[in-house]
């Protein structure tokens, strides 16, 4: 019969899923293979040594310089040892320069004899489950994310605004003159048009939790964390200046521009989903009735 303790490293080791154990200062006290493993394919030295790091001081760097998500998980493995809660359960992105990726954090207290004060993290790839998903709220003609994705999108990123009390910008985006263009030039000629719109709202939300949606035929969206009214005016006439360069024409005289209207606030209670669409809409049919090819901002009060 094999040696219990042999058997249970093997199988520690043999598991897909990345694992440290901590102690209650946070300090790692054992990583499993695919942990290490995992820290060389992202630059670590193979005889880098992760026993004695201290995996709640990391997190604590990266929250001080403003990453939410070293901040939520912190809060989350705070709970599990404090008592508070059994089990904390994270999904977040973790892309390389070369993959888009996401994984879940499991945290819980360790189980056993002479356990206690330690707690097991473990990480978990779902790049493949999040792929599918994407799929399913993807546009299909831009590539961009589609209305629904962007319905959950908003209230979730809503909801975090609230949590950290930071700032959140949507902006929709109308196509101008895009009927026009479309019976002129035909439908191709349209879906070509609506799919080079996509990449420039693509390239202005670059950051983890930044969104840019198809939200119907020729109207699209961005949903923009941690940005101030001022940047989202500077953000509303890049995406402006930037589709004008594209000289997408529908003839001599008329070119295809966009129309924006946007809100950008630290949301309260009352501060919905259907509030933020709502006053952005509105700006947004300030911007067309003043003559298109303009931004406009919700807080100007025109």
């Amino acid at each position: 019969m094999p040696n219990p303790f042999a058997l249970y490293e093997s199988v520690f080791h043999s598991l897909e899923e990345q694992i440290a154990v901590i102690n209650q200062a946070g300090t790692i006290v054992a990583v499993n293979l695919a942990w290490q493993t995992f820290g060389c394919q992202n630059g670590m030295p193979s005889e880098h040594s992760w026993v004695n790091s201290n995996y709640l001081e990391v997190l604590l760097a990266s929250a001080a310089t403003g990453d939410r998500l070293a901040e939520d998980a912190l809060k989350g493995i705070a709970a599990v040892m404090a008592g508070k809660q059994a089990t904390f359960y994270y999904e977040y992105p973790c892309h390389s320069p070369n993959e888009r990726r996401w994984f879940t954090m499991r945290v819980a207290a360790l189980q056993g004899p002479d356990s206690q004060g330690f707690f097991i993290i473990s990480h978990h790839n779902v790049t493949q489950r999040k792929r599918a998903e994407e799929l399913a709220m993807q546009d299909p003609l831009t590539g961009i994310a589609n209305r629904r994705s962007f319905n959950l999108s908003l209230t979730r990123e809503i909801r975090s605004s609230l949590r950290h009390q930071a700032p959140i910008g949507l902006a929709l985006i109308d196509v101008d003159h895009f009927k026009q263009y479309n019976d002129a030039l035909g439908h191709a000629a349209g879906d070509e048009c609506l799919t080079r719109i996509g990449k420039v709202l693509l390239a202005h939300a670059q950051r983890p939790n930044d969104l840019a949606a198809r939200i119907g035929g020729d109207e699209f969206a961005l949903i923009l964390q941690d940005t101030t009214p001022d940047s989202l005016r500077i953000i509303a006439e890049s995406i402006i200046k930037t589709i004008r360069g594209l000289n997408i024409r529908v003839d001599d005289s008329t070119a295809i521009t966009v129309s924006i209207g946007s809100v950008a606030v630290i949301p309260d209670q009352q501060q919905t989903a259907e509030f933020l669409f709502r006053e952005a809409d509105k700006a947004l049919y300030r911007a067309k009735a003043a003559g298109r090819d303009q931004a406009m901002y919700a807080g100007d009060g025109s």
